[in-house]
């Protein structure tokens, strides 16, 4: 019996077994204590990582934010409301020439102008006013700098101005440019005017010059025709000849002088614009040139009706085709006359089977007074071409032409389209 009990003791007294005593709880807490203070230090190390993660990207973000603010060429300030400079890029040291360090803390004007307050002009004042973005443009004599100045205001939650961005801009440069050719627009408009007023008093001359020389030659002429026709038997084979070459060249010089005053009155003197049918005022020319019987006439296309000087019109056409008729040299001469649209303008040819002209003399023609063949083989003022040249530039148009010589010549010329719908 005793032995039993004592066993019983002596069981009770034996510590708690693995699978649910006293001794495991005590392992299991130590256990558990020790997996939560390893998932906090996991955490605290994540969390500081994420935290260097974090200031790393603070850190990179803000030297890419400088690197821009002091890459733009504009100088660039934050300013506050008593318009101190809290911070500012390189371009604004660059064009005040003066480090950050010296500029950090005054005021934007004392910087810019040298002044105790800002200009009237500023925009800081105005951006401050009216609470929006404002710009001026400003000059400064003491450096002698143009530049442009704007102000946005920056406002905190309840709308209020905290500070302002101020960007300057110097345009110098431009403004020199500008002025530079407002200087060159004036001289130009002056130097027009002194042309103006020369070419009407050239055009006032050539009016005296031609009434005061046409009346002797008119004198002249009509003497010469009196002593031919006096004394026609009192003279022999050659004075006869030189007689005719007296009047012959008192006409030449009387068609000169017309032909310059027909030259000096282009473009100053605006005569009434119509509608000009060409297929009437050519059949006119054709009437009035006499055409020779020798020489075949055509008109190749139908011709369109202009809205224009019927004068101006006129004198171009009658010139070319008189130039045709007085050079032709072939037995049976052929003109005829083309026209085309090309581009917005009618484009118009007189071509003829004459002698042609060399290519080296192509541009020489237009020139006023020149003429290929000497002048008592062809009675020609030179004047001709250039009259043509000088109304077709007036109305917008170009001349030009194509030859072969001994073959013949193809004169073009060009007009608006629009000339016809006006």
């Amino acid at each position: 019996m005793k032995t039993e009990q004592t066993e019983k003791a002596q069981i009770s007294a034996v510590p708690c077994s693995a699978d649910g005593g006293a001794g495991l709880r005590t392992d299991h807490n130590s256990m558990s204590k020790t997996k939560i203070r390893e998932s906090q230090n996991a955490h605290l190390k994540r969390s500081e990582s994420e935290r260097e993660q974090v200031e790393g990207a603070l850190i990179k973000a803000l030297q890419q934010w400088e690197t821009t603010f002091n890459a733009t060429s504009d100088s660039t300030m934050l300013v506050d409301n008593e318009f101190k400079v809290i911070q500012a890029n390189t371009a604004t040291a660059n064009l005040l020439d003066r480090p950050l360090g010296q500029i950090l803390g005054k005021t934007c004007h004392s910087l810019l102008h040298g002044t105790d307050a800002p200009p009237k002009e500023c925009p800081l004042i105005k951006a401050k006013q009216t609470k929006k973005h404002q710009e001026s443009e400003l000059y400064i004599p003491s450096k002698d700098v143009w530049i442009t100045v704007s102000a946005d205001p920056i406002f905190d939650d309840e709308g209020n101005i905290i500070r302002f961005v101020h960007l300057v801009r110097n345009i110098t440069e431009r403004k020199k440019s500008e002025q530079a050719l407002q200087k060159l627009n004036k001289d130009l408009d002056q130097t027009v005017k002194e042309l103006q007023r020369s070419n009407e008093e050239l055009r006032s001359f050539a009016h005296v010059i031609a009434h005061d020389l046409k009346s002797p030659l008119r004198g002249i002429g009509a003497l010469a025709d009196w002593l031919l026709r006096k004394y026609r038997d009192r003279f022999d084979k050659q004075g006869k000849r030189r007689v005719n070459l007296l009047i012959g060249r008192v006409r030449r010089l009387s068609e000169l002088i017309d032909s310059i005053l027909r030259y000096s009155e282009i473009g100053h003197v605006v005569e009434k614009k119509d509608d000009v049918d060409l297929s009437t005022l050519l059949a006119e020319i054709i009437c009035e040139i006499n055409l020779p019987t020798n020489i075949e006439f055509s008109i190749e296309d139908k011709l369109p009706t202009l809205k224009c000087e019927r004068v101006r019109l006129k004198q171009i056409f009658q010139n070319l085709l008189s130039n045709a008729i007085k050079y032709m040299d072939k037995p049976k001469g052929k003109i005829s006359i083309g026209c085309t649209e090309e581009n917005g303008f009618w484009k118009f040819s007189v071509a003829d089977n004459g002698p042609g002209i060399n290519e080296a003399y192509f541009e020489k023609i237009f020139e006023i007074f020149q003429t290929l063949v000497p002048r008592d083989q062809v009675e020609s003022t030179g004047v001709g071409l250039t009259v043509v040249k000088k109304i077709v530039e007036l109305y917008g148009g170009k001349v030009w032409l194509t030859s072969e010589p001994g073959e013949g010549t193809t004169f073009f010329f060009t007009m608006p389209k629009q000339e016809s719908e006006d």
